[in-house]
Parts: C-alpha cells; structure tokens; sequence
C-alpha cells in the first residue's frame, strides 16, 4: 500500500494510541505515537508530520498549549482536539489556541478516516500554492 502520510496521535490513554496506530497504519498512513507534549514536540523536531490529534487532558502540559506551541513552527498544519472530558474545555479555547477541529471520545473512526482525507487533501492544496 502507498504511503498515504503522517500522523501523530497525542494521548496518555494506550488504548486510544493502540486505536488509531491500528486504524490509521491500516489505511496506509504512517503513525507516530506521543504520551506527551514534550514527547510529542521531540517527534515534530525529527519528522514533518502536518496531521495531528492531541488529547486535551494530558499530565504536564495539556492539550491547549501544547497546541499553542505547535502552531508557532507548524501554522499550516491540520491540529485536532479530542477529549473524554468536555466540560473541562471550551470549544472557543480551543480555536483560539489553534486548533482545527474538536472532537468528544469516544470517536468515530470511520468519520476520523473520512476527516484525515480531507486534511491531506487540504495540505496539498496549500502546498502547491506556496
């Protein structure tokens, strides 16, 4: 199967990383699997990934900032949050701190596949006009 793009998924639960690594790899995609945010940031240091989930509720820095802190080197990246804990976090928060899109767990993956699509569609669009 082509290599259809990458991925990073930002989760402290293992069965929702274990959830998309196997959804997403089967679709071809190359998946990165982060606990953290500062695992997280170390993977965007090594690899050029423009697709991101990341869980709002993580230990350390939460999911707001860490978004905040990608999009000062990623801007055009496609940024989604998820959460299991959504009166913790306001939909107008997370636009603001940049994210794209915003999502209640648990998730519909064939819905997340159909999105993913899109976003890669989307990226190359924007590429081809810079």
């Amino acid at each position: 199967m082509a290599h259809k793009g990458k991925i990073l998924i930002v989760d402290d639960e293992a069965s929702v990383r274990n959830l998309f690594q196997s959804v997403f790899a089967e679709a071809g995609y190359d998946v990165f699997l982060a606990e953290g945010g500062n695992d997280a940031l170390v993977i965007l240091k090594m690899h050029d990934i423009n697709v991101i989930f990341l869980d709002l509720k993580l230990f350390g820095m939460n999911g707001i900032e860490l978004c905040r802190q990608i999009r000062k080197t990623k801007p055009v990246s496609m940024i989604y949050a998820m959460t299991g804990w959504s009166a913790l976090f306001e939909v107008a928060e997370c636009r603001e701190a940049g994210f794209d899109d915003y999502f209640e767990k648990p998730l519909d993956m064939e819905m997340i596949l159909v999105l993913v699509g899109q976003a890669f569609e989307r990226l190359e669009r924007w590429e081809k006009r810079c």
